[in-house]
């Protein structure tokens, strides 16, 4: 019955308009969130799917490194492609299996930062905090005492998603929750937003789109240049770092085109240009799209020297933080020793 309910929504966009909670959620659900309960830092990673279910070996991982707090993400947040003025959920998780009742729950929640461009958020942190309550209360995850939002908020949209953060964060606190946010080094030359605390991502640092590009999930070098304005940036931070691939396809012009997730280097049709680089030798489909004969593909992943790198550089100017990895994926750690992963989680 809960995978229906949560079908539904899924696929109506619904708010869940009327299911409200007049008063904290009952401890013993898990959501009376900070009575008692002292944040402490510990091994954490996001889970970025649309269904919930954790293979045995996703368990056994987080089992084998220690794991204690799991960023699950619940929902998006974007435009009515119908009307450019309302915001709706999209992208809703299904829950296909139990939640580690081991683990600290961070529902979290991307935001498209358009939505700030054009629509009236003012009455949307209530909603968000209700689907939220409601979706966990559903499917049984406990252990929540924090919120996360995801977003990539610019100069121009600081002002109305500041606004927002701050009545969520008003919302959950009558919950006895936190409220966290997202991080990008560019916005490290911002004010920072007002929640509790924020998490620093390290991954996405170079231009994606730009064919000349080494890497654009991680490059120490892309890092540097953030590195100085840690040390004065007014909220506690925790730091993520990236455990995931891609490929990133580009016509015969040099023009990006999409990025492809299930895509092998080792595919017959390409033709190694260089360490990263192949030219498609002959068109195929993948993913629903065409590759072109003469198009290219530059095949990034997160090298693991990068990341060390990273956090020589960051790490030494944080105080009590956590270390999460983004994101669990059996496919993607298994191109990391067990001896890698923990030398990542590793403190300073």
């Amino acid at each position: 019955m809960k995978k229906i309910i949560l079908f539904i929504l899924a696929l109506s966009g619904a708010w869940v308009f009327g299911v409200k909670h007049t008063s904290p959620p009952k401890a013993d659900n898990g959501m009376q969130a900070n009575a008692g309960y002292v944040r402490k830092d510990c091994n954490s990673v996001y889970y970025w799917k649309t269904t919930f279910a954790l293979s045995s070996g996703e368990r056994q991982w987080l089992a084998d490194h220690h794991v204690g707090r799991l960023y699950i993400r619940y929902f998006d947040i974007r435009t009515d492609m119908e009307d450019w003025d309302t915001a709706i959920p999209d992208a809703t998780i299904l829950f296909n299996d139990t939640v580690p009742a081991s683990l600290e729950i961070v529902p979290t929640v991307f935001i498209d930062n358009n939505v700030f461009k054009r629509c009236d958020m003012s009455t949307y942190p209530e909603r968000m905090v209700n689907r939220i309550l409601t979706m966990s209360g559903t499917n049984d995850v406990e252990n929540i005492h924090e919120v996360q939002l995801d977003c990539d908020w610019t100069k121009t949209t600081e002002t109305a998603w500041f606004a927002f953060a701050e009545a969520v964060r008003k919302e959950l606190a009558g919950h006895g929750i936190t409220l966290s946010a997202t991080i990008r080094l560019h916005q490290l030359n911002m004010a920072p937003p007002p929640v509790d605390r924020g998490v620093l991502m390290c991954y996405n640092t170079g231009a994606v789109r730009n064919s000349a590009t080494g890497n654009s999930i991680l490059d120490a070098n892309d890092v540097a240049l953030y590195a100085k304005r840690l040390k004065s940036y007014d909220l506690p931070l925790d730091i993520a770092y990236p455990t995931f691939g891609w490929a990133v396809w580009f016509n015969a012009n040099g023009t990006f085109q999409a990025l492809l997730r299930n895509t092998d280097p080792g595919n017959t049709n390409l033709e190694q240009r260089e360490s990263n680089r192949y030219t498609v030798r002959n068109g195929f489909y993948q993913e629903g799209k065409y590759l072109a004969a003469g198009d290219e593909v530059r095949f990034e992943f997160s090298d693991f020297s990068e990341i060390m790198d990273t956090k020589r550089l960051l790490e030494h100017q944080l105080n009590n933080y956590s270390v999460i990895l983004y994101h669990l994926d059996n496919k993607n750690l298994s191109n990391y020793t067990g001896h890698e992963i923990d030398k990542i989680y590793a403190h300073k």
